[in-house]
């Protein structure tokens, strides 16, 4: 495994290459990771804890990437994939896991001001993580690239975050991921999942009003989400409470076998 510091020292140089994916993660997401290769033109970090297996990358020449995969056996995901290489990666027998393009909504005070009477959201606890991680298991693969969670991740993330969730009958029947950074000012909205049993009844409206709701009453001015290009029902549900995409850039993952 890779040691956080050595994770570091990696990332930073990570920076200066054409293409990476190592940009845009820290050393919780790839700390059970080997190193595959690190020289001058290409750093390799392989992660088999995950399943399939993650390949985190920088390179100058994504063909020669492209070269170094074509040698691997086995299962593999790739994230942040350049639009232009997914034809070649498709020839080696990959496929388009997800496409997230990230929305947001630059005036958080004016779109949760009509919301002031909502219902109080309802926060997670630790006891309840082994419920909530069921309840995400059960929505899996109900959008493209949306694999669930763990109970170790919603613990995890509850260290530093919140996780807003709806009861029915006392069971969780939806949660919404919330967090609040860039100094206080951005709302993150980082995933909402209803029940499959309770899906189209209104309870996913319910649980972005009670976010943005809790993003404004904590100071945050703004709020961004990141959802895949062809979640279209979840897209329609976003725009409707102003969050807007950004632009034409998007994260292209890729997956095989």
């Amino acid at each position: 495994m890779i040691s956080k510091n050595i994770f570091d020292m990696l990332a930073k140089r990570a920076k200066d290459y054409t293409y990476s994916s190592m940009n845009y993660i820290d050393f919780e997401d790839c700390k059970n990771a080997e190193i595959l290769q690190d020289c001058e033109d290409m750093i390799l970090l392989h992660d088999t804890s995950k399943m399939p297996a993650m390949l985190y990358f920088a390179v100058n020449n994504f063909g020669c990437l492209i070269k170094k995969i074509s040698d691997m056996p086995g299962k593999l995901r790739l994230h942040f994939v350049p639009r232009e290489f997914a034809a070649p990666l498709k020839e080696l027998g990959f496929t388009e896991w997800g496409e997230y393009a990230d929305f947001w909504n630059l005036d958080l005070a004016n779109t949760a001001a009509p919301l002031c009477n909502a219902e109080e959201a309802e926060t997670l606890t630790t006891s309840d993580c082994e419920e909530v991680s069921a309840l995400s298991e059960k929505c899996r693969l109900q959008s493209r690239g949306f694999e669930g969670e763990s109970p170790d991740w919603f613990k995890d993330w509850l260290a530093e975050s919140k996780v807003l969730i709806l009861r029915k009958n006392s069971a969780i029947i939806g949660y919404c991921c919330v967090s609040i950074y860039n100094e206080g000012t951005t709302l993150w909205i980082r995933e909402v999942a209803i029940d499959p049993d309770h899906q189209g009844k209104g309870f996913g409206k319910k649980l972005m009003e009670q976010a943005i709701r809790y993003g404004a009453s904590n100071g945050a001015v703004k709020g961004f989400l990141a959802a895949d290009v062809l979640n279209k029902n979840a897209i329609g549900l976003y725009e409707k409470y102003g969050f807007k995409r950004k632009n034409t850039d998007s994260e292209l993952q890729m997956i095989k076998g």
